[in-house]
């Protein structure tokens, strides 16, 4: 547990330093970044950033109060001195002519902590953190959320076409390319989030406390705004898109080793569906399959200011962990829906609601996919055998 305990502190101290370093020019913003990261992570925050600091070792209650006393004293100073005063000034002015009682404390040049922690845990192109860091950071989080039963998600992207990026600009240019995607994921993750370059044009984003569809929503976020990248190499435009899957610990596996695979296979998906498109990862084999229907679905938005009548629509999938449909309008990404589907084999149809985690142009219409659909425990039980049976009558026919 103390092995476990050190290696989360450490995974923190180098979360903080890499904020320190993003955010040396404006630290009232990385001052926010620690209130934010309390806030998720408890007092544990403090005892760590103390340390970082001062280089002396702080119990929790204790360092939660030396902290905040510090920042207010800083505040102090910029007010008296009528000028900003650097975190670092206000932190020895503190220790020397405050709290006189903490002897001999080490205030420590934070770049040597920057330059030390991006030797050995970084990647030395992108800045990001690098693979044999993120496999510590994965057996960490998987062992927290097991004794505090959460979750967390990874959200694998791949750069398309990076060999022809390189082929045809140049190996500097795919390196340009490489640094900007980097710095734009950078800038979209929470403090906490750990950004790692797995390999090559891999890079693979550790999001704690995230459940899949919300892990999806950012995903989809990061793969449209790198397709609106605008890249220049030597007076040359280089358009850049980018293939993702996504994985959740413990809904997918709940071993931390297999997390990566599973993320990777779903980014597998992505690649053969067409590139620049983010799927989530599902064991589910059953793509296609029908149910009998007597009409077409109806679709409604839920939580709209106005009310609207449900569109119709066209069923293409139905499984335990979504549908796809054709609709005739786009629908909102995380959008939460109701779906009702007319089955054959019962009077009343089949309501589900779920989230949006797909919508895309298909000729004249929309591809619409919705994961996660929540319904009662008799229509899970229907389906199920719906489609054991159908998985009965495919291997019969083999």
């Amino acid at each position: 547990m103390n092995r476990l305990k050190d290696h989360t502190n450490e995974l923190l101290r180098a979360s903080l330093i890499q904020q320190l370093s993003a955010y040396s020019q404006n630290e009232d913003e990385f001052l926010r970044h620690v209130v934010d990261l309390a806030g998720t992570r408890g007092e544990e925050v403090y005892p760590v950033l103390l340390n970082i600091f001062t280089q002396l070792e702080f119990k929790e209650d204790e360092a939660r109060f030396i902290w905040q006393d510090m920042v207010r004293h800083r505040e102090q100073m910029t007010d008296s001195m009528a000028r900003p005063v650097n975190l670092t000034t206000a932190i020895c002015d503190y220790m020397l002519t405050v709290r006189r009682e903490l002897l001999h404390p080490k205030v420590v040049e934070l770049n040597l902590f920057e330059e030390t922690s991006h030797y050995c845990k970084c990647d030395s192109l992108t800045g990001l953190y690098n693979r044999s860091y993120l496999e510590e950071a994965l057996k960490s989080e998987a062992s927290r959320c097991k004794r505090y039963r959460t979750e967390f998600s990874l959200a694998f992207f791949d750069l398309d076409h990076f060999k022809t990026i390189n082929d045809t600009h140049g190996h500097q240019a795919g390196d340009e390319v490489l640094k900007s995607v980097a710095k734009l994921i950078e800038s979209e993750k929470r403090a906490e989030d750990i950004a790692a370059r797995f390999g090559g044009e891999e890079i693979i984003l550790m999001l704690p406390g995230t459940q899949k569809y919300n892990a999806l929503i950012l995903a989809e976020r990061i793969r449209h705004k790198i397709q609106k990248m605008y890249l220049r190499f030597e007076g040359k435009r280089i358009q850049v898109t980018a293939s993702g899957g996504v994985a959740t610990f413990p809904l997918d596996t709940d071993i931390a080793a297999e997390m990566v695979e599973c993320a990777d296979r779903a980014l597998y998906r992505a690649k053969n569906q067409g590139r620049n498109q983010i799927v989530l990862f599902s064991e589910d084999k059953r793509h296609n399959y029908r149910m009998d229907l007597i009409g077409p679905i109806k679709v409604q938005e839920l939580g709209m200011k106005t009310s609207q009548l449900p569109a119709l629509g066209r069923i293409k999938d139905l499984s335990l962990s979504g549908v796809l449909f054709e609709s005739q309008k786009p629908l909102n990404m995380g959008s939460r829906i109701q779906v009702e589907v007319p089955l054959s084999s019962r009077e009343k149809p089949l309501v589900m609601v779920g989230r949006v985690t797909r919508s895309q142009p298909s000729g004249s219409a929309y591809d619409v996919g919705a994961s996660f659909l929540h319904f009662g425990d008799q229509d899970r039980m229907e389906i199920s055998r719906h489609f054991a049976d159908l998985l009965h009558t495919s291997s019969s026919r083999h």
